[in-house]
């Protein structure tokens, strides 16, 4: 298991910008050794998941980027089996949902950004992973609908994952769950937590490294009751829960945690990330490829 340590690791050093061009040597031989990733394996995998691909009703209307078939395989350590049925489970939800898969606008999505719902941290942490951060008391549902979040959710997980290092290394949550029940209770249906339990563990290729759980609420107490159920056990052991946001320092480096959470970052803008990955063309390589028929998923 390739590590770095929290403690020292710096910026420029060990510690990378969210966007990246290339994959470091470190990195390369991190997806080698967890990931079995390598030339090889990537030629056979995809010309594997193709042809499964092409032979199943539920995938045989839908033309893959590779870019795209290459996230599944390394997120199932190239076990094409498992990549398949994950990637077909994918193509389903989008069917059953095509709500939240499209009418994508840029006014909407920036609100979340700008208000710190739900952002993307500029820097990674030390193991390379990207860092989700979610601040639930900062979403107003009557400004927000829900519908709208569900959709931010779904441009986050997949254009963060159209980058190599976050297909490699995973991602890390840091979730503020401080709440107004008045206001998000109503949310917390069994419905939505099914859609986001079955969607991010059953559908995207992420791999989750970690979640830290900061200012428990009533309203994710209530949400956890069920949530906890339906989690894989991988999953709950990788959850942490913080009685303090100091304790994030434990975890993670100072320079890349907000400064109200302890760390250094102050002032930043991931806005001209999101103006990109919000192009047409990039919405479009989000989902995969092209959709040649919408039938009813099997």
């Amino acid at each position: 298991m390739l590590t770095r340590n929290p403690d020292i690791a710096k910026i420029g050093e060990e510690i990378l910008p969210f966007e990246m061009t290339r994959i470091p040597e470190f990195f390369q031989r991190k997806a080698e050794t967890e990931l079995r990733d390598t030339p090889e394996r990537r030629a056979q995998g995809l010309r594997q998941i193709k042809e499964m691909a092409k032979n199943d009703k539920v995938t045989r209307d839908v033309i893959f980027s590779d870019d795209f078939l290459l996230q599944y395989l390394r997120c199932r350590k190239y076990n094409v089996a498992k990549a398949f049925s994950q990637l077909k489970a994918f193509v389903n939800l989008r069917r059953k949902f095509p709500q939240i898969f499209c009418n994508f606008r840029y006014e909407n999505i920036v609100t979340t950004m700008t208000k710190k719902i739900v952002t993307v941290l500029p820097w990674r942490c030390q193991d390379g992973c990207a860092i989700l951060f979610i601040e639930l008391d900062n979403w107003n549902p009557d400004e927000f609908p829900v519908e709208e979040v569900k959709r931010m959710v779904v441009l986050m997980l997949l254009q963060s994952l159209r980058e190599p290092m976050t297909q490699i290394n995973g991602f890390k949550v840091i979730f503020d769950v401080k709440s107004n029940p008045l206001r998000h209770l109503r949310h917390a249906t069994p419905s939505n937590l099914y859609l986001l339990i079955h969607g991010t563990q059953d559908c995207v290729p992420g791999r989750y490294k970690g979640v830290h759980i900061v200012n428990n609420s009533l309203t994710f107490k209530t949400a956890w009751l069920i949530l906890k159920h339906f989690l894989p056990d991988k999953l709950k052991n990788r959850i942490v829960f913080h009685s303090s946001p100091a304790t994030l320092l434990n975890y993670f480096p100072r320079d890349i945690l907000p400064v109200h959470y302890g760390g250094d970052l102050e002032n930043y803008d991931m806005t001209p990330w999101l103006q990109r990955v919000m192009q047409p063309e990039e919405l479009e390589k989000m989902i995969g490829g092209k959709y040649l028929a919408d039938s009813p998923p099997q």
